[in-house]
């Protein structure tokens, strides 16, 4: 037994010396068959082995293998791959060709992948490349200026809140005009699922942007067929990475950075002026002089204290930073992808901030031949530390600087908050992120598990079941020493607790038969239904006994209860068509039933159809072999689609049991159904045209014609009924206009490579008809500054027109009519006017460029839009001319600018204690232009050259310097705040949109 042991022992000892004798190193270089460039990342594995490298900068490799029949495989995106056997050489030069049938683009639909020349719907795609290591805090914040016909609003700065997104304008007035988005074939809940005051958290904000793949947009008719009613809005699809044959790929990223307002706040008077003013205002108010209005009143300045509140409210300390390692692999039955990530951000303002903890694992496995299972699980943990924002909450930071005085101290001499000598009607909010709780913690699952069976070569089946799972827990703690709690209410404490769950299920047989001729039709039949179910509980109550109670248990007065259930639910079979010609004529067409439990009965179900054609003009014979017009394709798409994004059971007549009479419990009508309540419709057009210019430079460019009819409007009731409005089908409004985009190599040649694009979009925005009353009169929606009626854009803007300052006497004046020939300063004889436009801009795009030049690059993207008009909701108070500014409101700075003696020409009346004639009211004055330019993203980065890490056992690594939203440029410069507002086109009292400088690297293991 021992010499048996023995003599195996030298027999493996023999044969391992043999093959450390025949391992070899080999060097080398890779380089482009087309121009002789070094190519830099390719790949170089030794075959059937998880040995492997890549090139550096230079093109250099260095590898060893095990013998001289090793096989070593050259690999590089878009270029044929390459296999070369060692032998007896320790230098292998390599020259990789382009691959054409790499180069294919191709694109994510609603069913499945497409090659981007074949497809005849709108779609534009974002790749990785362009989402990695962005330190936002929603992944939806990375396609504004890199999508045409894409607008995002930002309703609020705070980390984690929902945006406001638009596809090619609105597409409804009073229904949802929001995108579906669809996450590895899961239609999700994007927006907010909270119901406490704290502000909004995007369910998007689970998603680590590192985990994307492509992020696909589909605009119309034709692109959104699959997805029906719920693609109305347009459709943004979410692929997440998945795994890929060869060996495992592990990556680590980090960033870390500095956080800061992208436009500062507007600057308020100093307390030496507000109480220069004071005076002022006392004396032209009594008529008196200034020194007698100083000897009789006092503003109760100490005449040191200059509290400057905009920047007290700013967390100086506000970071930004992102870790996560992930790992990706597999053979050809086998392939994986799995990560785990964690993000974290502070807002702006002391106390805001969001963190997310979360990981993902996509996995695809051949179970036989003909059976595939895939599975895409991501799970996520988000917290947000959020503020009251939205009104003028008395405890908000961006309600106080602008209403508390700069005459108070916002802390005492030993550096406590001051919470006892505060004059204004707002709260000091520095006390209240270390004192109260606005906590929001979400939990979500999102999870696709996907069988695909190929039945015969050209027959496919596929079943996917779908489930999106939001648990969310909201705790809203007010203090019991100050605030809105105060006593005698002790404290506060209010929790929510809500969960989401939403399910798809959906069977798809494919179909494909060659026709002959040249010819292939491909067709589809897809069976969907969707449920979602939300459920929320909530209690509270007021009077904690004691400091550290924090809640809702140990409150002595509970004084709220709330719990319901809802619920929705979608079904529908769609047809799908694609026919193919020669690969020069593409046609699509689809056919959709859909039925939606937001209707009644006999009105749920809807028809929805669209067709698409492309011809590719390029493999004609007459523009074969042309060496400028190297691709071009004409495309065109008509379609119709519904909207049912309304509230649910509004079809339904409601009695309410929650109230009393004489103290006795009553039954009250509480709402008036419309049991014909349906469809909401769009008719799409769409026309494009695809080129390649020297095969180079692409030239797109798009029209498009919705028109939206059968809108669901709130429709105003004669008071006599006992309700103020119905939902009804009634109204028309269309929207059209073009999407350009043009981009290329501005250099390419050798180590120096410059890309550039830019993209624009044209928005024409017009109500075309609106309900009738019993006269045959329009019925319009009218608000104090903005109407709906027929032949202007949704939501004009129309209001009392301001005509400046009466230089005689400082009052105020407005135009008595809509020729302007007219002035007035009484305020209520004004003439409502148009003001030429509305919150929807007109005009919007980016531009993106990236140099490269040996391992350094740079990118850059820029975006701007005009045509808006944004409003400010709060001028109101902070331009009241002496109306507020001295008893609850600061003023703007510029406010000092104001009319003093007959003959002044100034921006601003007579500053009057008490207020000079409304010159503050609902006004064109608080009306702005809302061009911008924003410099939305800028890294620099250098991938450091293989021969300086190989000793490391690192295959790359990147570092790079990253600035976000960090220059803007304003066309009005009385626009102060950040022009980046919501869809509604106003100034509310929210955090700015967030500026970040970060420095990150990214390790390839």
């Amino acid at each position: 037994m021992i010499k048996n042991l023995l003599s195996s022992t030298v027999l493996l000892l023999f044969v391992t010396a043999i093959a450390f004798g025949q391992e070899r190193a080999v060097t080398g270089t890779v380089t482009s068959a087309d121009d002789g460039s070094a190519l830099p990342g390719v790949t170089v594995l030794e075959k059937g082995t998880s040995n492997g490298t890549a090139t550096d900068v230079n093109g250099q490799f260095k590898i060893s293998v095990s013998s001289s029949q090793s096989v070593l495989v050259f690999t590089f995106i878009g270029l044929a791959s390459q296999e070369v056997t060692v032998g007896s050489q320790s230098v292998i030069n390599v020259q990789l060709t382009e691959d054409v049938t790499q180069l294919t683009e191709v694109v994510v639909t609603g069913y499945g992948e497409r090659e981007k020349k074949t497809y005849t719907g709108s779609i534009t795609q974002v790749d990785a490349a362009s989402i990695e290591n962005k330190p936002v805090n929603t992944i939806d914040q990375v396609l504004q200026g890199s999508v045409p016909g894409l607008q995002l609003g930002a309703s609020s700065g705070t980390p984690g809140a929902v945006q406001d997104i638009r596809i090619r304008g609105l597409s409804s007035l009073t229904a949802s005009n929001s995108p579906l988005f669809v996450i590895d074939g899961v239609p999700v809940i994007s927006g907010t699922t909270e119901r406490g005051s704290t502000g909004s958290f995007s369910a998007l904000a689970a998603l680590n942007p590192n985990d994307i793949e492509s992020m696909s947009v589909l605009k119309d008719a034709t692109a959104t067929a699959v997805y029906g009613a719920r693609g109305a809005n347009g459709v943004i699809i979410i692929t997440t990475k998945k795994g890929k044959s060869g060996r495992a790929q592990i990556s680590f990223n980090a960033q870390y950075g500095t956080v800061q307002r992208a436009v500062d706040a507007p600057d308020m008077l100093s307390a030496a002026q507000w109480d220069e003013l004071y005076y002022e205002a006392r004396a032209n108010r009594d008529g008196i002089t200034i020194a007698d209005a100083r000897n009789t009143y006092d503003s109760g300045w100490d005449g040191v204290t200059n509290t400057t509140w905009k920047d007290e409210v700013v967390n100086p300390d506000a970071a930004s930073q992102q870790y996560d390692i992930s790992i990706r692999g597999g053979n050809e039955k086998t392939n994986y992808y799995g990560s785990i990530g964690y993000f974290a951000q502070d807002g702006v303002n002391r106390g805001s901030q969001m963190d997310r903890i979360g990981g993902k694992v996509n996995v695809s496995t051949f179970v036989t031949d003909k059976i595939n299972f895939s599975n895409s699980l991501t799970t996520a943990r988000t917290i947000q530390n959020g503020q009251l924002e939205g009104t003028a909450y008395f405890g908000s930071p961006d309600a106080a600087y602008m209403f508390l005085r700069p005459t108070d101290r916002a802390r005492n001499a030993d550096g406590t908050v001051n919470i006892t000598d505060i004059s204004g009607v707002i709260w000091n909010p520095l006390y209240f992120p270390e004192n109260d709780i606005r906590e929001i913690v979400q939990a979500q699952i999102i999870n696709n598990s996907m069988m695909t069976y190929d039945i015969m070569p050209d027959l496919q089946f596929s079943s996917t079941f779908s489930v999106q799972y939001i648990n969310t827990e909201e705790l809203t703690y007010n203090n019991r020493v100050y605030g809105g709690a105060a006593p005698p209410e002790n404290g506060s404490s209010y929790m929510y607790w809500s969960r989401t769950l939403n399910y798809t299920w959906k069977n798809q047989l494919n179909y494909g038969i060659d026709l002959g001729g040249d010819s292939r039709l491909d067709a589809s039949l897809v069976y969907e239904a969707q449920k979602n179910d939300y459920q929320t509980i909530g209690t509270g109550g007021y009077g904690f006994a004691a400091d550290g109670l924090y809640y809702p248990s140990s409150v002595g007065t509970p004084d709220f209860t709330s719990g319901f259930v809802n619920d929705w639910g979608i079904n529908s079979i769609t047809g799908l068509l694609t026919y193919n010609l020669g690969e020069k004529l593409y046609v699509d067409a689809s056919l959709r039933r859909e039925g939606n439990s937001r209707f009644a009965p006999d009105y749920r179900w809807g028809t929805f159809y669209s067709v698409g054609t492309g011809f590719i003009l390029s493999e004609t014979n007459f523009l074969a072999g042309n060496d400028v017009l190297t691709f071009a394709k004409i495309r065109a798409s008509y379609g119709l689609t519904g909207n049912a994004g309304i509230g649910l059971n509004e079809y339904q007549s409601f009695l309410s049991f929650s109230g009393d009479y004489n103290s006795q419990p009553a039954v009250s009508p509480s709402q008036v159904g419309n049991p014909i309540l349906s469809w909401e419709k769009n008719n799409q057009l769409t026309v494009g045209l695809e080129t390649t210019l020297f095969d180079r430079v692409n030239l797109n460019v798009e029209y498009y014609n919705r028109t939206s009819f059968d809108l669901l409007l709130n429709v105003p009731l004669s008071r006599t009924t006992g309700f103020s409005s119905q939902t009804q089908n009634i109204g028309d409004m269309v929207n059209k206009g073009f999407e350009v985009v043009i981009d290329g190599d501005v250099v390419n040649s050798g180590d120096f490579r410059w890309n550039l694009g830019v993209n624009f979009t044209t928005v024409d925005n017009e109500v075309t008809r609106m309900p009738r009353d019993g006269n045959g009169e329009e019925i319009t929606i009218e608000g104090s500054t903005t109407i709906v009626t027929e032949g202007q854009p949704a939501y004009a803007w129309r209001m009392r027109e301001w005509a400046g300052v009466d230089p005689a006497n400082g009052d105020p004046l407005w135009y008595l009519n809509e020729e302007k020939t007219e002035t007035t300063n009484v305020y209520s004889d004004a003439a409502f006017i148009y003001q030429g436009g509305s919150a929807i801009a007109t005009f919007f795009g980016g531009l993106n460029t990236r140099l490269d030049y040996k391992g350094l690059y740079l990118t850059a993207q820029l975006y701007y839009q005009t045509g808006n008009q944004v409003y400010d909701n709060w001028a109101f108070y902070t331009q009241s001319d002496g109306r507020y500014t001295f008893s609850i409101a600061n003023g703007y700075a510029r406010q000092y600018e104001r009319w003093q003696q007959p003959g002044d020409e100034s921006p601003n009346p007579r500053n009057v204690f008490g207020g000079n004639q409304n010159s503050s009211s609902n006004s064109s004055r608080r009306l702005y232009d809302g061009t911008f330019l924003r410099l939305r993203n800028v890294t620099l980065g250098y991938q450091i050259p293989s021969n300086l890490i190989s000793n490391l056992k690192i295959q790359g690594a990147t570092v790079f310097l990253q600035g976000n939203n960090f220059w803007t440029w304003t066309k009005d410069p009385l626009l102060e705040f950040d022009p980046e507002v919501g869809a509604d086109g106003r100034l509310n009292l929210t955090p700015s949109v967030l500026k970040t400088f970060s420095l990150g690297v990214n390790l390839q293991l």
